[in-house]
């Protein structure tokens, strides 16, 4: 079980297995050489950081507000999920899209 505390008596629980099915499915999408939408750097290290960071942010407290996570849960993974950790993987200075 994956675990973050947030504070406020806040925790969110995710299964370790959820965690590495999500880590292959952003790899499928923004992997440098295989991926749909390639992004140069976004190596399985990258993305992983990149989803502790929003799985670290995600929650509706006022702390999340605070670091610009405003209203952001945990969808088990899905599409916004994705999106939203892609965002976070082009933050990365050594991360680009592929054009």
């Amino acid at each position: 079980m994956y675990e973050v505390e947030r504070g406020n008596d806040m925790t969110i629980q995710i299964e370790n297995n959820k965690i590495l099915d999500f880590v292959e499915y952003v790899d499928s999408f923004y992997n440098p050489a295989t991926g749909i939408y390639p992004i140069t750097g976004a190596t399985v290290e990258v993305i992983t950081k990149a989803i502790k960071t929003y799985i670290a942010g995600v929650s509706e407290s006022e702390a999340i507000y605070q670091e610009g996570f405003v209203g952001q849960t945990w969808g088990g993974g899905d599409t916004v999920d994705r999106e939203r950790v892609r965002d976070l993987i082009l933050e990365n200075p050594e991360c680009e899209v592929v054009e």
